[in-house]
C-alpha cells in the first residue's frame, strides 16, 4: 500500500495507505449512495469488496466526519438481506446467539474495516468490535453504522422482545445530535468497546425465522465465500499487487512472490474464475478513479500514472470493471446533484 499512498502524494489530498484496502462490499456503497441521494456514485460490475477511498465522495457529501451521528441511519438503512450470507444466515440460525456467531464468522466478506468477536460474560451475549484499517476522521460515523447494522439483523430475528435489553456500546462521548428517539436509550457512550450487548437469557431463546436446512446452505455459501476472500490466490495477487512501488508487479514475479509457477498462478486464478489481468484492472481502476474525483489531471496523465502505455487502453479496462469511461464517471461526479 505504500506504493500506492507515494502515487497519490503531491497530487490530491494524501490518505492513509489503508484506504486503498478492499474492505467495504459493493452493496454497501449502491445503499450508501441512494442514502444520501448521490446518483452519480458508481460502483464496480462484478460485486466485490472496495476501498474506503471509493466511498470518501459520499462520506464528505453527507459530512460524515463533522456530523458522525448520520451514520447510525446510514446502519439503520442497512437491511438483513443486504448483507448476503452473512445476514442471511444470521436470519435463519435456530438462536439469537446463533446469529450473532454467524454474523462474526462471515463478517470479513463484507464488513473488513473492523474486527469481530462473539463472547459470553455473566449474563451478557457480545459482539465486540475493534477497528482494523486506520479510518481516522470517519470512525465514529463507520462505527455508528456498523454497530446499527448489526442491530438491524438482530432486530429482525427478534422483533420487540429486543427492545429495552440490547445494548449498542460506542467508545466516545454522546453526539451532539441526539440519536433516533425510538433507539436512543439502548445507546451506552464512553463504553470500553464498540459493540453490541444482549442479556444471554434471550440470546439463547429458540428464533422464530429459524430454518435449520436453509442455515446449513447458507453456511456453506459463507465458508466458500470466507475460503475465497482469507485464502484465496486472488487474494493473495491483490495483496501484492496493492504493494507496488515504482511499477506493477509482472505475473512471472507475483508468482516468484507467492513461490509457485506462472501456469500454477494462471491455474489457480482460472479455478476462481478470475485472471490476473481482470485483478490488475480492478487495482489500476481503483486508483484512477480517486484521481478522477480528486485531481484535474489529464486522462494521458491519469493512464500514464496507472501504468498504461496510452490512454486508449486505459479507457478500455476502465470500462470492462466500472461499465463507463473515465471521462463519464468525472462528469457524473462532478455534475452529481446535491444532496435532498
Amino acid at each position: 500500500m505504500a506504493g500506492i499512498s507515494r502515487a497519490i502524494r503531491g497530487t490530491c489530498r494524501e490518505l492513509s495507505p489503508s484506504w486503498f484496502e478492499p474492505c467495504l462490499h459493493s452493496a454497501y456503497f449502491h445503499i450508501s449512495a441512494s442514502f444520501i441521494s448521490a446518483s452519480a456514485a458508481t460502483a464496480p460490475l462484478t460485486p466485490r469488496l472496495l476501498p474506503i477511498s471509493d466511498f470518501l465522495s459520499m462520506l464528505e457529501e453527507c459530512h460524515a466526519a463533522a456530523e458522525p451521528e448520520i451514520g447510525i441511519d446510514m446502519g439503520l438503512a442497512i437491511p438483513a438481506a443486504a448483507h448476503g450470507s452473512m445476514g442471511l444466515s444470521a436470519m435463519s440460525s435456530q438462536t439469537l446467539w446463533d446469529a450473532m456467531v454467524a454474523m462474526v464468522r462471515y463478517a470479513p466478506v463484507r464488513n473488513a474495516m473492523f474486527t469481530h468477536r462473539c463472547l459470553q460474560q455473566g449474563d451478557q451475549a457480545i459482539i465486540e468490535m475493534k477497528p482494523r484499517l486506520q479510518l481516522g476522521e470517519f470512525e465514529q460515523f463507520m462505527g455508528y453504522a456498523t454497530v446499527l447494522a448489526v442491530y438491524n439483523v438482530l432486530k429482525a430475528i427478534s422483533g420487540n422482545a429486543l427492545e429495552d435489553r440490547i445494548r449498542l456500546a460506542f467508545p466516545w462521548g454522546a453526539p451532539n445530535r441526539s440519536p433516533v428517539s425510538q433507539i436512543a436509550a439502548m445507546f451506552d457512550f464512553d463504553s470500553r468497546c464498540l459493540g453490541v450487548r444482549v442479556p444471554l437469557d434471550l440470546a439463547m431463546r429458540p428464533s422464530y425465522s429459524a430454518d435449520s436446512d436453509l442455515c446449513d446452505r447458507l453456511k456453506m455459501a459463507g465458508e466458500d465465500e470466507l475460503s475465497k476472500h482469507m485464502g484465496s490466490t486472488a487474494a493473495k495477487v491483490r495483496h501484492l499487487l496493492q504493494q507496488k512501488t515504482a511499477t506493477w508487479p509482472s505475473l512471472q514475479e507475483v508468482a516468484d512472490k507467492l513461490a509457485m509457477s506462472k501456469r500454477s498462478v494462471i491455474r489457480r486464478l482460472e479455478s476462481e474464475q478470475l485472471s490476473y489481468q481482470l485483478l490488475l484492472d480492478e487495482v489500476r481502476t481503483d486508483l484512477a478513479c480517486w484521481f478522477l474525483r480528486r485531481s484535474d489531471m489529464q486522462l494521458s496523465e491519469i493512464a500514464e500514472q496507472i501504468g498504461f502505455s496510452d490512454q486508449a487502453g486505459f479507457t478500455r479496462s476502465f470500462r470492462r470493471v466500472r461499465g463507463c469511461t473515465p471521462s463519464q464517471y468525472r462528469f457524473d461526479f462532478r455534475h452529481a446533484p446535491d444532496p435532498i
